[in-house]
C-alpha cells in the first residue's frame, strides 16, 4: 500500500502538504500541487472519499444491520429468500447513500447486544426484533434504530418498515373461500408475530363469510424438513375433501407441493396450496403458486431511505410503515 511519504515524494512536496490535500485544509496549498496530490491520491487509491467524509464528519459512515434468528434454520439465515433479498436491497440502497454495511445475525439476544456496543456504527437496522429488545438495544447503544417487521409492538416509540400482514392474511383466505374450499388449514412454524398478524387475517375472512374457524385450523411446523414430512404426512388425510393449506412462507408450501407430488397427490385437484412471499420459489415451482407477494425489495429501500432522514434530522421517532401486499392467482389452488 502506497503510504503518505510517498505520495510527498512522487509529488515533490511535505508530506504536511499531502495531509492538507487529504483532510480539505487547502488554503495554503496551490491549485498546481493540490491537483498533483489528489490524482496520485486517486491513481495509488490511497484513501477512499468515503473515508474521508468519515474522518472530517466524525462518523463511520457504517450502518450495522443486525438479524435475530428467532427460528432454527438446517444452513444459514442468508438461505432464507426472505432474508437474502433484503440483505443485498440494503447493502445496494446504504452503498448509493455513501455508507458500508456490517452484517450478523445471531439467535441468542445477549450476542447481539454485545457485538452492536463493540461496533463503531452510525445507526443499526434491526430484522424481526420484539418490541423490547428492539427498546432494550436502543438504550444501550444510543443510535438511532430502525425496525424491519417489529414484532410485539407496545408503545409508539420505535421506527419500523412493516407489511400489512393482517390484510395478506385476509385477501388469501377470502379468495380460497371463493374458490370453494370448505377447510383451510394455516401452516406455520408458531403462532406469533407476523405470522400472528395473517391469522387474524384469517380469522376476519371466516367471520366476514359468516363462517366457523377452529383454533386447530393452524398448523405449527417442525423445524427440519425431515420432521416437517411427518407434518406432510399428517396431512395427508386432507386429500380430497376440499380442503387448501395456506403456507405463511412460501418456502415451506413449495416444500409441501413437492412432497405431496412425490406421493403422487394432483396439485390442485385433490390439495390446494397457497404460501406468502411472492418469492421465485413460488415462481418457479410447478403448479405455479398461488400467493401473498411483498415487496421485500422496497422493504430494504425505505428502511434505509427512514435511516438517512433519522441521521440527517428529518425524522425522530414514532413512524410504523405497512407496505402493501397483492394477491399472485397461480394454479396451486
Amino acid at each position: 500500500m502506497t503510504t503518505i511519504k510517498e505520495i510527498a515524494e512522487m509529488a515533490g512536496v511535505s508530506m504536511t502538504t499531502v495531509y492538507n490535500v487529504l483532510h480539505g485544509n487547502v488554503k495554503k496549498v496551490s491549485k498546481a500541487n493540490m491537483e498533483k496530490i489528489q490524482a496520485l491520491l486517486d491513481e495509488y487509491h490511497y484513501v477512499p472519499k468515503m473515508g474521508l467524509r468519515a474522518l472530517k464528519n466524525n462518523s463511520s459512515k457504517i450502518i450495522g444491520v443486525v438479524i435475530h434468528t428467532s427460528r432454527y434454520y438446517e444452513n444459514t439465515v442468508i438461505s432464507d429468500t426472505f432474508y437474502s433479498h433484503v440483505i443485498g436491497a440494503l447493502e445496494e440502497s446504504l452503498r448509493k447513500e455513501g455508507y458500508y454495511m456490517m452484517l450478523y445475525a445471531a439467535e441468542d439476544l445477549e450476542e447481539i447486544f454485545h457485538m452492536s456496543l463493540a461496533w463503531n456504527v452510525d445507526g443499526l437496522i434491526v430484522i424481526t426484533f420484539k418490541y423490547h429488545n428492539y427498546i432494550k438495544l436502543k438504550t444501550l447503544i444510543n443510535k438511532p434504530i430502525v425496525a424491519i417487521d417489529l414484532i410485539d409492538k407496545e408503545a409508539e416509540d420505535y421506527v419500523n418498515v412493516g407489511l400489512q400482514d393482517e390484510n395478506g392474511g385476509y385477501i388469501m383466505t377470502k379468495y380460497l373461500l371463493e374458490k370453494g374450499y370448505e377447510k383451510i388449514y394455516v401452516c406455520a412454524r408458531k403462532n406469533a408475530g407476523v405470522d400472528h398478524e395473517r391469522w387474524i387475517g384469517y380469522r376476519k375472512a371466516w367471520e366476514e363469510a359468516g363462517k366457523s374457524y377452529l383454533t386447530n385450523d393452524f398448523i405449527s411446523l417442525n423445524e427440519t424438513e425431515q420432521d416437517r414430512n411427518k407434518n406432510y404426512q399428517m396431512m395427508m388425510k386432507f386429500i380430497g375433501k376440499k380442503t387448501a393449506l395456506f403456507f405463511l412462507s412460501d418456502m415451506f408450501a413449495v416444500e409441501a407441493i413437492h412432497y405431496f407430488q412425490k406421493q403422487g397427490v394432483t396439485i390442485p385437484d385433490e390439495l390446494g396450496i397457497a404460501g406468502f412471499d411472492g418469492n421465485i420459489l413460488g415462481k418457479y415451482c410447478y403448479p405455479r403458486l398461488t400467493t401473498v407477494y411483498q415487496d421485500v425489495t422496497e422493504k430494504g429501500k425505505t428502511a434505509v431511505k427512514i435511516m438517512i432522514d433519522i441521521l440527517e434530522n428529518r425524522l425522530k421517532s414514532g413512524l410504523d410503515v405497512k407496505q402493501p401486499v397483492t394477491l399472485i392467482k397461480g394454479n396451486s389452488v
